[in-house]
């Protein structure tokens, strides 16, 4: 969906802002409206269809996070959620956990805005497709026994939009490239992704997938469509299964991420 098309509901107790959002997006094409805070937006929710939240968190009567959570705990339509604030009110781990598919900072820029939610609107066909023209200096490189015994052991969690890994590797928030090779799967996933959190002492990376390779895209897709808890990054806190004591380090390895710079 393009935003021309699409619906689009701007939840913030400041009436300027409101109406400077809701200009940029009429002057797309799209559908706006508006509520003051979480309250009078779940009243806009039920009587239309909204396709995109773009919510301030702190505000008063309902916040940003009560919101989201009635949002995706509700049985109709569920909206895609974003968070735009000037405070830091909600960790990214607990964000993305939740649901939301993108928090930006106040003040907002407004080509970096329009970009992000044409990206919250692509058809999940439309998702990934696009080889990244530069490199970065990071590889994410994870290698794997099996799919499956990555994610019996929590090494490793599928959400809407990425996964979370199980990393010791003091990794900063941003691009990185993407190697996961599943080796009994006879899988070799290549791409480029975002690092949107790190987590310590927990040996946590919450990832956003932004390309997969076109042999490995609808397996890929097959992995993040089926998610019960609605996350768009999960949050996986199981700690390895192989102790650092046992097996010979090959199999460790195997079971945890490799940084290259």
């Amino acid at each position: 969906m393009q935003i021309k098309d699409a619906t689009i509901l701007i939840v913030d107790d400041e009436l300027d802002l409101r109406e400077i959002l809701g200009a940029w997006f009429r002057r797309e094409g799209a559908r706006v409206l508006v509520a003051e805070n979480g309250v009078e937006a779940l009243k806009v929710i039920h009587a239309n269809r909204v396709d995109v939240v773009v919510s301030d968190v702190r505000m008063p009567v309902m916040d940003g996070i009560s919101l989201l959570k009635s949002i995706k705990g509700d049985n109709q339509y569920k909206s895609s959620v974003m968070f735009l604030s000037g405070f830091t009110d909600i960790e990214p781990r607990e964000a993305y956990d939740l649901g939301i598919e993108a928090v930006m900072s106040k003040p907002v820029d407004r080509k970096e805005l329009l970009a992000v939610v044409t990206r919250v609107l692509a058809e999940r066909n439309e998702l990934w497709l696009s080889p990244p023209t530069t490199n970065t200096e990071i590889v994410l490189d994870a290698v794997f026994e099996s799919l499956e015994l990555a994610l019996s052991q929590g090494l490793l969690l599928f959400g809407r939009g990425g996964f979370c890994i199980q990393s010791a590797s003091k990794l900063k928030e941003g691009p990185v490239d993407l190697l996961l090779d599943f080796q009994a799967d006879q899988r070799r996933v290549q791409g480029r992704c975002v690092i949107r959190w790190t987590s310590h002492p927990e040996p946590e990376i919450g990832v956003e997938i932004m390309y997969i390779d076109d042999d490995n895209r609808a397996w890929i897709l097959g992995l993040t469509a089926p998610n019960e808890s609605l996350s768009f990054i999960p949050r996986t806190t199981a700690t390895p299964a192989t102790p650092a004591t046992q097996p010979e380090p090959a199999a460790v390895e195997r079971r945890h991420v490799a940084v290259h710079t």
